[in-house]
């Protein structure tokens, strides 16, 4: 897994951190919310981690369970 870039936004208070990664050659977003910046980064990089656990088992259960669609 190769990180891309991760975007980080802020509307009404809520931090929205859009991931951009490559993973078996094709590139894929996951996009989590947190209520700070930090906490929207942390997070962010942890369920990419834990997405990409559950997708050497089950691709299609990971891609449902985390929101992941191909970019």
């Amino acid at each position: 897994m190769t990180f891309v870039e991760m975007e980080i936004t802020e509307v009404a208070g809520e931090f929205t951190a859009q991931v951009f990664f490559e993973n078996n050659g094709q590139e894929w977003e996951m996009s989590v919310k947190a209520g700070t910046k930090a906490d929207a980064e942390t997070k962010a990089k942890s369920q990419t981690d834990a997405y990409l656990a559950a997708w050497a088992a089950d691709a299609n259960a990971a891609n449902a369970k985390y929101g992941v669609y191909m970019f």
